[in-house]
């Protein structure tokens, strides 16, 4: 489970630092961001922290497995709260098959992921 968190961890803080860092090159360079509406800094970076934000709680949790239950619902607060929309979205109003997978594969899963091991950190506690 260490090296899963510590994965997931990484990848949300590529993203956030990304995000942080370059606004514009996220905004244009991210499959599907541009679909969402014009181009908007301040929003980006809040984006960015949320994700950044998550990204530091896993690390943490894949480092210090005392306290990963607490931090791995902190990350997934926001990576549920993020993927959840995304879902409705598709169930509510339909997906082309590749927009789908996209969301599935790049925001579905790595929500889902630290919550399946929150799940089971809580089962076996």
């Amino acid at each position: 489970m260490r090296s899963l968190l510590l994965a997931l961890a990484a990848l949300q803080l590529f993203n956030g630092a990304l995000t942080l860092a370059a606004p514009q090159f996220w905004y244009g360079t991210v499959s599907g961001v541009t679909e969402t509406g014009p181009f908007n800094a301040h929003f980006v970076r809040d984006i960015g922290l949320g994700f950044l934000s998550a990204g530091c709680a896993l690390g943490l949790a894949g480092w210090h497995s005392a306290i990963a239950r607490p931090l791995v619902a902190v990350a997934s607060i926001f990576l549920l709260g993020h993927a959840l929309p995304h879902l409705a979205e598709m169930v509510l109003h339909g997906s082309d098959p590749g927009h789908a997978v996209r969301d599935i594969a790049l925001i579905v899963v790595p929500a889902l992921l630290p919550f399946a091991v929150f799940m089971r950190r809580t089962s076996h506690a």
